[in-house]
């Protein structure tokens, strides 16, 4: 699927003709990723073009009134020059206003639509420790796992604690590790075991089990809302930057 660039409101022709098509056409994307249970990076992308629309509004005034200007006469009264904007706001403005106003309320509704369906997807998803988490849970591992299915998919994770303004918030990055079947002898602790004695360099790793009980895409959304569901916890840590 195509995705929206960041800068469409400028890119290409200020036309909105033009803009509603681009905005249509990538919604219809959207929505038909959605339909698949394909969320991921769609819905985020959608909360930042949202917000990004919403600012623009907001900077509309400070935009125009930057805008070069030309000297068209003198106020006698105040004895200040005047000035005429060279770029109108009537062709350039008013055509931004109304594309912005076609795509916010859309954007929206596409977002609220995929949050929806996330918060349905996670209400099936559980998260619990293997064995005993350490007092450091920034490393480990990440075990997904279908209840219907007997693979269990291993990646390695490590957290990262962003500074400035999301000071407190942890990002969660993985790597795909191996894939492995879970059996009566093959259980989530002996897992954990081997991989321990096969990676000694870290011997006491935080190890989580994302298990869910729907089948759901594993890169547009299973993963990435296991990281979700881990950041939360990693983020209960304590640990510093």
């Amino acid at each position: 699927m195509k995705r929206l660039q960041k800068d469409w409101l400028t890119q290409g022709w200020i036309d909105f003709e033009y803009q509603k098509f681009v905005i249509l056409a990538y919604l219809q994307g959207v929505r038909q990723q959605f339909s698949d249970k394909k969320l991921f990076p769609d819905l985020t992308d959608l909360h930042d073009h949202y917000e990004s629309v919403v600012q623009f509004r907001s900077r509309k005034g400070t935009l125009s009134a930057n805008f070069p200007k030309d000297v068209s006469g003198i106020d006698p009264e105040k004895l200040r020059l005047r000035y005429k904007a060279t770029v109108e706001d009537d062709s350039y403005m008013q055509e931004l206003d109304a594309i912005t106003a076609f795509a916010l309320p859309r954007f929206g509704q596409a977002r609220d639509e995929g949050r929806r369906m996330a918060a349905e997807i996670e209400a099936d998803i559980r998260l619990e420790p293997v064995g005993v988490l350490p007092l450091r849970k920034s490393e480990g591992y990440l075990f997904l796992h279908w209840s219907s299915h007997p693979e269990t998919h291993i990646f390695y994770f490590t957290a990262t604690l962003f500074t400035g303004a999301y000071t407190g918030h942890r990002q969660i990055r993985t790597s795909y590790l191996e894939s492995a079947r879970k059996s009566l002898g093959t259980t989530f602790e002996s897992l954990k075991r081997d991989l321990i004695r096969r990676q000694p360099h870290l011997p006491n790793p935080a190890t989580f089990l994302v298990e869910a009980k729907r089948a759901v895409p594993l890169e547009e959304t299973f993963l990435p809302m296991a990281r979700q569901l881990v950041a939360r916890v990693a983020g209960d840590s304590g640990e510093g930057a």
